[in-house]
């Protein structure tokens, strides 16, 4: 389910998925927020993580560890 193919359609994919995290630039939160807003979207929270990682990952989040606040980014 990670990648879109033949069998995984791309709203099915985490690219797919992790576009229903992202926000407006300077938006701010914590991840318990996000998850209990997101939870229906997101029934299983492994691919929630890795919604997150991947846009992590693309840049569009940054992360303080020492507020455990998430900031969407441009």
């Amino acid at each position: 389910m990670i990648c879109p193919d033949k069998f995984t359609s791309i709203d099915n994919s985490i690219i797919g998925k992790s576009s229903r995290l992202l926000m407006d630039v300077g938006t701010k939160t914590t991840v318990g927020q996000l998850r209990t807003e997101t939870a229906k979207q997101f029934p299983d929270v492994a691919e929630f993580i890795l919604a997150l990682d991947t846009l992590f990952a693309l840049r569009k989040i940054d992360f303080d560890e020492s507020t455990g606040i998430i900031t969407y980014v441009d």
